[in-house]
């Protein structure tokens, strides 16, 4: 197991490099599913916004949402970048596929309910285009099976 240790700190007056909103400055992305802080903070702030684990409908509804809230910021809901971060299970074959599940002690209803990218090559590229249509333009796939790199592969693969 990997522990994690969170620290923070209290700064005054601080000076922080490199300054956002300045021309040239740091793209600024903000991530999260909140539905009240998270899209304020978008508006106002974000040249993307990043959604994590959630299914085609719920990302099209935080979707709809934000645009809502850019709008009212005056802001065109076009000049915030969409993406979604995301598990995925992928196998070449459906045998391939299954023991990967088993091993997970999961099953592809489970996974894909939590809107986990979960199958073969064509599903995968089904999936993918589900999220499409919702309106994310950028996936970021978790890959769990950091030894099986072939299999990753395959996944790039598929996903072109």
């Amino acid at each position: 197991m990997r522990a994690i240790i969170y620290t923070s700190y209290q700064l005054r007056e601080a000076i922080l490099l490199p300054r956002p909103l300045r021309p040239g400055g740091p793209r600024i992305l903000i991530g999260g599913n909140g539905s009240t802080r998270t899209p304020g903070l978008a508006a106002r702030y974000a040249d993307e916004w990043n959604a994590v684990f959630v299914t085609p409908a719920d990302f099209k509804r935080y979707n709809a949402r934000l645009d809502g809230v850019l709008k009212a910021e005056g802001r065109d809901p076009k000049s915030v970048k969409r993406s979604l971060m995301v598990n995925c299970a992928f196998g070449e074959t459906d045998t391939a596929l299954k023991q990967k599940l088993a091993a997970r002690n999961r099953t592809v209803e489970k996974l894909r309910r939590v809107g986990a990218i979960v199958g073969t090559p064509g599903a995968v590229k089904e999936q993918l285009h589900e999220l499409e249509a919702a309106g994310v333009g950028r996936v970021m796939l978790q890959w769990l099976e950091l030894d099986d790199l072939a299999g990753l592969e395959a996944l790039g693969k598929a996903a072109l």
